[in-house]
C-alpha cells in the first residue's frame, strides 16, 4: 500500500505543479477559473490524503488520525472554494489560506511520525504551505495578481515537493 501511496503522491504532485504553471501562464484567468482550480486542488489534494491514510498502515495511529482529519478539512475548504468560486477575493484568500495551513499542518506531523525516505520534503512541502497561507493572510489587500503570483509559486513549489517525496519514496521501495 505505500508503494501505491507513493504513486497518488505523485500524481498529485504533478497535478500540483501542472497547476502552478498553468497560473503562471495564464494570469489573465478570471476569479472564478483560478477559485474553481485551488479549490479543486484543495479537494483532490485532501481527499488522496483521507484515503491513503485510511487504508496505510506505514504511520503510527496517532499520525494516521491526525492526517485523515486534516485531509478531510483540507476537503472540506476546497468544497467551499468550490460552492463559492465568484466570492470576494478576500474570502477566497482566507479559505485557501486555512486549506494551506492545514495541509502544511498535516504534511509536517506526517513527516514527524515517518521512518521513511523524503522526510525532509515533507517538512518543507508543510512548512511552505504555512508560509505561504501566512503571507496571504498578513497581506489581505495583495490583489488577485499578487495572489496569483504566490499562489502559483506556491503550487509550483509543493508540486516539486510532492513528487521528490514520491519519487523517494518508490526508490526506497525498489
Amino acid at each position: 500500500m505505500a508503494r501505491t501511496w507513493h504513486w497518488v503522491g505523485l500524481v498529485a504532485g504533478l497535478l500540483t505543479l501542472a497547476l502552478g504553471i498553468v497560473a503562471f501562464v495564464w494570469p489573465e484567468a478570471t476569479l472564478r477559473v483560478v477559485g474553481f482550480l485551488f479549490g479543486l486542488n484543495l479537494l483532490v489534494v485532501g481527499v488522496a490524503r483521507t484515503v491513503v491514510l485510511l487504508f496505510s498502515s506505514g504511520y503510527p495511529t496517532l499520525n494516521r488520525v491526525v492526517g485523515i482529519v486534516f485531509g478531510v478539512f483540507v476537503a472540506i475548504v476546497g468544497i467551499l472554494c468550490l460552492r463559492n468560486v465568484a466570492g470576494s477575493v478576500a474570502l477566497l484568500l482566507l479559505i485557501v489560506a486555512i486549506g494551506w495551513i492545514l495541509d502544511g499542518i498535516a504534511e509536517i506531523v506526517l513527516a514527524i511520525g515517518s521512518g521513511e525516505s523524503g522526510r525532509g520534503w515533507r517538512l518543507a512541502f508543510g512548512a511552505g504551505a504555512i508560509v505561504a497561507a501566512i503571507a496571504l493572510l498578513v497581506w489581505p489587500g495583495i490583489g488577485l495578481t499578487a495572489f496569483l503570483f504566490i499562489g502559483a509559486t506556491t503550487l509550483c513549489f509543493l508540486g516539486i515537493c510532492l513528487i521528490f517525496v514520491a519519487v523517494a519514496g518508490l526508490r526506497s521501495r525498489a
